[in-house]
């Protein structure tokens, strides 16, 4: 087991969720997700789950010192937003979905011959594309989002056809 792990922080609705890859399996932080549930003690979070989708790892921070935090796996995820009803539930499902769980999971990848995810921060707006063989990818569900900006006179390709 490793002495610390270097979380990865995802922000949703300025509000930050620390993530960590063990064992090729992804675990976050049990407080900051609590947070992002609107639960009013979000220490306990933890406890209300099971044993095995819990666990106690050590964070390292900012400022290089070492932070005991509760960490919940994946499943512990899903099971937490189905057990505790908030209306951003389905929002929140979402995100961890397709931004935030496969995002975790392409910053470990060390193989650089495959696509990756990446954030790419454009016009104040985060923007989740494919870097593959050195080029950006975007969703085809995402490109009518973007074509207003193009319309409004930002020469910037986005998309490749």
């Amino acid at each position: 087991m490793h002495d610390a792990y270097v979380p990865t922080h995802f922000v949703r609705h300025n509000r930050p969720l620390r993530g960590v890859l063990i064992d090729n399996q992804p675990w976050f932080s049990a407080y900051d997700f609590a947070r992002l549930l609107g639960l009013h003690h979000p220490q306990a979070l933890h406890r209300r789950l099971r044993p095995f989708d819990t666990r106690r790892v050590n964070f390292m921070n900012a400022s290089g010192g070492v932070e005991a935090v509760q960490v919940i796996s994946e499943a512990g995820l899903y099971k937490a937003l189905v057990r505790f009803g908030h209306p951003e539930c389905q929002g929140l499902e979402e995100w961890l979905s397709r931004e935030a769980i496969p995002l975790l999971r392409d910053r470990h990848d060390d193989d650089c011959c495959h696509p990756r995810r990446i954030v790419l921060s454009w016009q104040s707006q985060r923007l989740l594309l494919l870097d593959w063989q050195g080029e950006l990818w975007m969703p085809w569900i995402e490109v009518p989002r973007y074509m207003h900006a193009e319309a409004a006179g930002l020469d910037y390709p986005l998309a490749k056809v």
